[in-house]
């Protein structure tokens, strides 16, 4: 069976969307980056419409790459936990982003909810807004609602429900049920293509966007990317890297660690094991700032930086790296600042690999998915330092393969997701680990 998905997925700086056919082919790729004030935190300004805007021109550049044939589903997923208040008119007020403030429940007990706490703060400080809201819902959900699907939340597995909400939680945090719409599975179909929808996106879609085309019920980024990076069988390992990071096991059991997260895992019966890096893209961006490269493309900056990702001579002078917690010394040239934030980054990586080694669960190799997988210079470079394989897929946004394969299973492509990502998703090149014993020592150093 041949299709073609429109992949959507939501992320705190940019909409990225892409066309995949249903034997995991990418045949065309776009990223649409927001407005400035949408990523500075709080910001009132800036809004849900920012997400519709995107995805416009993100279809002006799909129809441009690769014009034809029609769209058989749509599948979009977003980053969380954001929620976003909306009217049963349509009217949407600023969301309430992921990273923005929270509230705690003033009363004793456990409150897994990741959701709650940004909702409980949204009616203490703008009890008027919170009145006037019918529902709260994800990104993901708000652009399969504005496409024509019912408005409801989409649930990765049974087990996420507490990670959501229910009745005792909403009671606890002082919040109405009913503000929560209905939970409806990952991968079903959530509603069609409205004719609104397809007329306000014809031009933009060269209409191949109709009406009547299936939504697909995405889920949160991370849940898609283990998807898309066929993160499936206990043992296999995600690197998803972008501004954040996390390296997230799939295990058979869950199993509580110091400094990881215990998650259920987006297949039944099995949990996600993960390591949290909040700031290791970050830290690249900090560089590129402070020297006044932002404009530089990452290619060309990286080139610079590694122009032979094996020699680690453009290493072995640098003092700074045994102090890793301060990579970027003002004495340095670019050069050796760049180089250090690189080595930062690629210790703390390392670092979490071995506390998910003491944890019980070693790695050997990861699947990469996202922005930092796109460079085979840092690529190479993050295996030798981390000491471990890298596998990047064809594919190298997880969520959006994540959502393609979703897509593929709900409309009959494949009889579960696990066998539609099996067949949609393929290594493209693996960077192994070099200079084994140089990084052990430096990374030594380093945390001594």
């Amino acid at each position: 069976m041949m299709g073609i998905v429109l992949a959507v997925d939501i992320g705190t700086s940019s909409l990225k969307a892409a066309y995949i056919d249903f034997d995991g082919r990418l045949l065309a790729y776009s990223r649409v980056v927001y407005g400035s004030n949408h990523e500075i935190q709080g910001a009132r300004d800036s809004g849900a419409q920012d997400w519709e805007r995107a995805l416009a021109k993100a279809l002006e550049e799909l129809h441009t790459r690769s014009p034809g044939n029609g769209i058989n589903g749509v599948c979009i997923s977003g980053n969380g936990p954001t929620l976003v208040p909306v009217r049963r008119d349509g009217e949407t007020l600023p969301p309430l982003y992921w990273y923005g403030e929270k509230a705690v429940p003033r009363q004793a007990g456990e409150a897994p909810s990741f959701f709650l706490p940004h909702a409980a703060w949204f009616k203490e400080n703008a009890p008027d807004e919170y009145k006037r809201t019918d529902f709260l819902i994800s990104s993901h959900e708000w652009l399969a609602a504005k496409l024509g699907a019912e408005i409801l939340t989409v649930l990765p597995q049974a087990a996420y429900e507490p990670y959501y909400w229910d009745d005792d939680q909403c009671r606890l945090f002082g919040l109405e049920p009913a503000k929560f719409p209905p939970f409806v599975k990952m991968g079903s179909v959530m509603g069609r293509v409205s004719i609104e929808a397809a007329a306000l996106f014809a031009s933009a879609s060269g209409n191949r966007l109709k009406s009547g085309t299936p939504i697909i019920a995405g889920g949160p980024d991370f849940i898609t990317a283990l998807i898309g990076t066929g993160t499936l069988k206990p043992g296999n390992v995600c690197d998803r890297a972008g501004s954040s990071e996390g390296i997230n096991v799939c295990a058979a059991v869950p199993r509580e660690w110091e400094g990881l997260r215990v998650l259920p895992h987006a297949k039944e019966g099995l949990w996600n094991i993960g390591a949290i890096l909040p700031s290791s893209g970050r830290l690249f961006e900090t560089y590129r700032t402070t020297t006044g490269q932002e404009e530089r493309p990452y290619e060309e900056l990286l080139a610079e930086l590694i122009p032979s990702p094996g020699n680690v001579d453009l290493f072995r002078t640098l003092d700074f790296l045994s102090q890793p917690q301060n990579p970027l010394p003002t004495p340095l040239s670019p050069l050796d600042s760049g180089r250090s934030v690189l080595c930062a980054m690629g210790f703390t990586v390392r670092s979490a690999l071995r506390t998910l080694e003491a944890s019980g669960f070693p790695v050997k190799e990861m699947i990469v998915s996202g922005g930092q997988g796109k460079n085979s210079r840092w690529n190479q470079l993050k295996a030798d330092i981390a000491g471990v394989s890298l596998l990047v897929p064809e594919i190298s946004d997880g969520e959006l393969a994540g959502n393609a394969v979703l897509a593929a299973a709900a409309l009959g492509a494949a009889s579960t997701f696990e066998e539609a990502a099996g067949r949609m998703i393929r290594i493209r090149e693996v960077f192994r680990p070099a200079n084994a014993a140089f990084w052990e020592e430096q990374y030594r150093l380093a945390v001594h």
